[in-house]
């Protein structure tokens, strides 16, 4: 299997390495490497520019046991272990749409059980959306309309590093807005390297992560004229909650935001549910909207994917011949950590390094040329990145928006649509 490099200059280059996906990079191809030549964001740049091993690589080859073999021994050897397995997992789940499409279809066809590697983040919006549901914006919408950002997290300037600048200190807007007249509320811990340049009026709220839920059911007190006893709500003097709920009243088009993958504690949904009845208080007099920003190794297209084919978005299982959503039940970490699988398949194209958590179960990895296992799995099977060295789609974090993804070089590596299927046709 031979590179036929492809040495140009491309543009409008769509990345996926974040939730925003953003769609204008120009990346430069030299020998099948990749240098990104106008972005600095560091997650685009370490996402295009891992470095791809040579065709002679053990970690770019078809590996059984941790030996090398051709494509077809490993398509063969991974189906007869999804064949006998009884109880299987699909994990990890990094795809584009097609592997979506052609993972829910090999785990219909086995029974299998599927949970995405950033599902823990994932739930603490879907649960919430559940329970209550909510009223959301497009980044889109967001570029062109908003005065009035409330930010709840602590990194948004690194888990979207890009977000600042392309949807809120954007210089033009769609409908003539003077964009720099835009306000920024920061509700969090932040530092100097967390807040974005630029002339805007930027408030900071100092607070932990842990207290946003209490924050935002405060505000919601004040916006509907409910008493509050307190002077201050997690260290945030009650007069600067009235000065904010002031502000957003008076606003055009304000937006509330946080990241699903920064609310790391205890029932995080019921913060998540807790600024979404902010939003949806405010509408009774005003226009408000929430967004919830996050998305990495393509955890929004499963779960788009998953959920028009089945209902749900990750942690459920097809055993039953029906889906079966369980959030606690079918998490891969319980199922792994108590023996309750006995054969994991991993997928992971867009990151070396998301490999399979281990445990005592036999392992079956899909993943991107040059990862490399601390414990070889019985089937390993390179695969080709979608958006660089195959074309694809994928789901931009609003959900709003199926961005298309170009081949960038031309490995010789199968993408995971094509991998599964032929597992598919050996099985």
């Amino acid at each position: 299997m031979e590179t036929h490099t492809i040495n140009r200059l491309h543009r409008n280059v769509t990345c996926t390495f974040c939730g925003l996906c953003c769609d204008d990079l120009t990346v430069q191809v030299d020998n099948g490497q990749l240098q990104v030549a106008d972005s600095d964001c560091s997650l685009c740049r370490s996402g295009f520019e891992q470095s791809l091993p040579p065709v002679t690589a053990l970690n770019r080859q078809p590996q059984i046991h941790g030996r090398t073999c051709s494509f077809d021994e490993a398509f063969t050897h991974a189906a007869n272990l999804l064949r006998n397995s009884q109880y299987p997992l699909f994990g990890g789940l990094a795809t584009d749409v097609a592997g979506a499409r052609a993972t829910l279809h090999l785990a219909d066809r086995i029974g299998a059980m599927l949970d995405h590697m950033n599902s823990t983040a994932m739930l603490r919006n879907t649960l919430a959306i559940q329970d209550s549901g909510w009223m959301t914006t497009t980044l889109t919408e967001v570029r062109n309309r908003v005065d009035l950002l409330v930010v709840f997290g602590n990194a948004t300037s690194r888990r979207t590093p890009r977000f600042y600048q392309r949807f809120f200190n954007n210089a033009e807007s769609m409908f003539g807005q003077d964009t720099g007249q835009r306000e920024l509320v920061l509700i969090g811990e932040h530092n100097t390297v967390d807040i974005p340049s630029g002339n805007r009026r930027i408030t900071h709220l100092p607070c932990i992560p842990g207290q946003f839920g209490d924050v935002a059911m405060a505000l919601r007190a004040l916006v509907n004229d409910q008493p509050l006893q307190a002077e201050s709500v997690a260290g945030i003097r009650k007069c600067e909650l009235l000065e904010l709920v002031r502000r957003l009243r008076d606003a055009r088009y304000s937006v509330m935001t946080w990241n699903n993958a920064e609310l790391d504690v205890p029932h995080a949904e019921l913060t998540v549910q807790a600024i979404c009845g902010l939003v949806r208080d405010l509408n009774a007099t005003t226009r408000c909207s929430a967004l919830p920003l996050g998305g990495s190794d393509s955890d929004y297209t499963f779960a788009q994917v998953s959920t028009w084919q089945t209902g749900f978005s990750t942690r459920f299982s097809l055993a039953a011949g029906k889906p079966h959503f369980d959030p606690v039940l079918f998490s891969a970490e319980r199922l792994l950590s108590e023996q309750e699988t006995d054969l994991l398949l991993w997928i992971s194209a867009f990151d070396t390094r998301r490999t399979p958590p281990e445990s005592g179960t036999d392992v079956i990895v899909l993943g991107r040329a040059g990862m490399q296992c601390d414990i070889p799995p019985r089937v390993f099977i390179p695969v080709a990145t979608p958006g660089i060295d195959h074309s694809g789609n994928i789901f931009r974090c609003d959900t709003g928006v199926v961005l298309p993804l170009k081949p960038l070089r031309n490995t010789g590596l199968l993408p995971v649509s094509s991998v599964l299927q032929s597992i598919t046709d050996h099985l």
